[in-house]
């Protein structure tokens, strides 16, 4: 589903989000995409509030919009947690002339232990890694989380316990976690179950 308008350039452009989904093995990702252009904020500070993780695309074939795609860039690491993954893709890697991964990086002077996938989203290259890159990220940064949530499934008040949190917090704790699809929630014996099949994936 997406939202576009045409340009003055007669070329089509997003104006509100795109949005997508994929399954890869238990997990359920749900994709946002957001207008590439300066004026659009408000939409990227919407669709990034309690995102786990981004995935920035640099027009590899148009060295010209990257220091508005920085500017973005700095903008969305603003709104969210310092240790939300990014993965970043060289993008448009099917046309001629398109800069290597290894050149975007240096000219926009990102560090050297960040990994870029040249992709094409429209040959498809590198689009199911580069994701799945980014979901074993995330995955990462949930996993000690999920080890103490199997520990505490019938029991909600220890787990309020164990993680310090009064039962508003927790409440709302476990309703994210149920939307992000981590846990299904059994309200009439008030107890919850991690999902089964959640593991790091091979890219």
């Amino acid at each position: 589903m997406n939202v576009e308008a045409k340009g003055k350039d007669q070329k089509f452009y997003t104006v509100a989000m795109d949005l997508g989904s994929v399954k890869l093995n238990g997990f359920d990702i749900f994709l946002f995409g957001t207008p590439g252009l300066l004026r659009f904020s408000v939409m990227r500070g919407i669709c990034t509030s309690g995102s786990d993780g981004v995935i920035f695309i640099f027009d590899a074939a148009a060295p010209e919009k990257d220091d508005s795609a920085i500017m973005i860039l700095n903008s969305i690491r603003k709104t969210l947690p310092p240790n939300i993954p990014i993965t970043f893709l060289a993008n448009k890697q099917d046309i001629e002339g398109a800069r290597p991964p290894e050149v975007v990086r240096s000219q926009n002077y990102l560090p050297e232990d960040i990994e870029i996938f040249p992709t094409s989203t429209k040959t498809g290259l590198n689009v199911k890694e580069s994701i799945t890159h980014l979901v074993n990220h995330i995955f990462e940064e949930y996993s000690s989380l999920l080890q103490t949530l199997r520990t505490y499934e019938t029991d909600i008040e220890g787990l309020a316990q164990e993680l310090k949190k009064d039962n508003v917090q927790m409440r709302d704790f476990l309703n994210t976690l149920e939307i992000k699809r981590f846990i299904e929630i059994d309200r009439v014996s008030k107890t919850f179950k991690v999902k089964e099949g959640l593991k790091l994936l091979n890219i």
